[in-house]
């Protein structure tokens, strides 16, 4: 029987780990460290470039002040620092689902000793699988997509402060382009995330007797042909959304640049600076916020099968 995958909101899987909320607020605390850098190096490239002009018109390289230096340093340091944040981020998400495992085990526990409908396959499945999913596909890209959303959007209000005008024009240009992008793809996303974790079940289920008999009528042969073709449609939407986001922000910054080309033409250039800089800032910040979008999508399966589960030890 088909079972219906019940819609979630972009918070609801953090009821897995509502008695973990500390842990997971201190991995939100520490993108502050990034957003306000990002703030600063955004508001502050005018500046730079002026800095270096004056350096190149006097030939004299040693006349750059302190303060343009230490920009021009964070600005190159600043993926390290973004890795190391990272880093620490993972590593509490990591802790999390590892008390989770014990909440998913105490659940299974408590099936096998009363004997309600206990699934060895499926418990296993749930402890190796779901899991995983839940924390690949929702509980990092959701901490990543907090931290590059705010990332956007103090970019973007270092940007309104210099170019207000272009900045709307190239934002509602993208928000339209990605929200015609996601609702296309949002059902196929969710359908085929359901199917290739219900073939990981199946596939141990038959390796119990050699691969040798049918789960509910299908062969491993069958199991493997579907595990391969929802990989395929997930794994080219995921590679696709890139060329995606891609696409959508050329033709977006060549909207806002026509409009400052007939209109300031003076500042093209410091305008063409500022909007490289935040480009490079932004450009993996769509793509991270979007594949949130995309991985909450195809772990709503994995969510609801967990939350029903852990809802057995309470």
């Amino acid at each position: 029987m088909k079972k219906n995958i019940k819609k979630i909101g972009i918070f609801t899987g953090l009821n897995l780990i509502k008695d973990q909320w500390l842990s997971f607020c201190f991995a939100i605390f520490a993108a502050f460290i990034i957003l306000s850098l990002d703030f600063i190096l955004t508001i502050s490239i005018p500046t730079v470039i002026d800095s270096i002009n004056i350096i190149i018109n006097s030939g004299n390289y040693y006349e750059i002040s302190k303060p343009s230096l230490i920009l021009i340093i964070l600005i190159i340091f600043r993926p390290v620092i973004g890795w190391l944040i990272n880093f620490l981020q993972i590593r509490i998400l990591l802790g999390i689902l590892r008390n989770l495992e014990d909440s998913i085990r105490a659940s299974s526990n408590i099936l096998y000793s009363e004997d309600r409908d206990y699934s060895s396959e499926n418990s296993a499945n749930l402890l190796i699988t779901h899991g995983r999913y839940y924390l690949d596909a929702y509980l990092i890209p959701l901490i990543r997509a907090i931290t590059d959303i705010g990332s956007i959007i103090v970019i973007c209000i270092g940007l309104f402060i210099k170019y207000p005008i272009p900045l709307m024009i190239f934002a509602s240009s993208m928000i339209v382009f990605l929200s015609f992008y996601q609702i296309y793809t949002q059902k196929l996303l969710r359908k085929n995330g359901e199917f290739l974790i219900n073939t990981y079940e199946d596939i141990i289920k038959l390796s119990s007797d050699g691969f040798q008999d049918k789960e509910e009528g299908k062969t491993i042969d069958e199991v493997l042909n579907v595990k391969r073709n929802s990989s395929l449609v997930l794994g080219a939407i995921s590679q696709g959304l890139k060329y995606v986001i891609e696409f959508s922000f050329m033709l977006c910054f060549a909207l806002a640049t026509l409009y400052i080309i007939l209109t300031v033409p003076s500042v093209f250039v410091a305008f063409s600076s500022t909007f490289a800089y935040a480009a490079v800032r932004m450009l993996p910040s769509f793509s991270t916020v979007l594949a949130f979008y995309q991985g909450k999508t195809t772990a709503e399966y994995a969510i609801n099968e967990l939350t029903k589960h852990k809802k057995i030890n309470i």
